[in-house]
């Protein structure tokens, strides 16, 4: 097997909150997340590669979508009606995860890219791995596992994002 790697520098600065922490990382702060991927391949290209990388342009527009100048917050978070209100005012952009850590973004943004690999080159090469760094001290990685009969895909992903966000129903006005 072939293997190669991409690394998306510091995707532009996002506010972001766990409201489930027990730490202040319940407040808003933010990070300039950055992202590494490990691709695999039997077979390279007729370039001689395992992935074009000048063909992700479009993996780099997606990072900078969800991550540059947005608040990130989990689709279940209290407040994400605020922020939606919010955001229909002008006032910040949005975008909703199942789950906020980089242990989760790392997961959505792996099996994302993984979708768009399988579909671009017919399954010839995937997302071996993706590392979410939120910060120089701090990093999830995410190990696809092939076999994993629980494996959630891209699409799983997003469903269950919108499914936990039309179930979020308490407005920081009921705080």
């Amino acid at each position: 097997m072939y293997t190669s790697t991409k690394f998306f520098k510091e995707i532009g600065p996002c506010a972001y909150r766990n409201w489930k922490s027990d730490t202040d990382c319940y407040m808003l702060h933010g990070y300039d997340r950055s992202f590494r991927f490990v691709f695999g391949a039997n077979h390279l290209d007729k370039q001689g590669f395992v992935v074009d990388f000048g063909a992700l342009k479009e993996v780099k527009r997606k990072l900078e979508y969800w991550f540059d100048h947005t608040v990130i917050l989990q689709a279940d978070d209290p407040l994400v009606k605020t922020f939606r209100n919010l955001e229909s005012k002008g006032h910040c952009k949005l975008t909703t995860f199942p789950l906020i850590s980089c242990e989760g973004l790392a997961q959505f943004v792996a099996e994302y890219v993984d979708a768009l690999l399988q579909q671009q080159n017919d399954g010839r090469n995937w997302v071996i791995s993706c590392e979410m760094i939120e910060a120089e001290k701090n990093s999830a990685i995410y190990t696809i596992n092939r076999n994993d009969p629980d494996r959630l895909s891209y699409d799983d992903l997003i469903t269950i994002r919108e499914e936990m966000e039309e179930n979020n129903s308490i407005k920081f006005e009921d705080l």
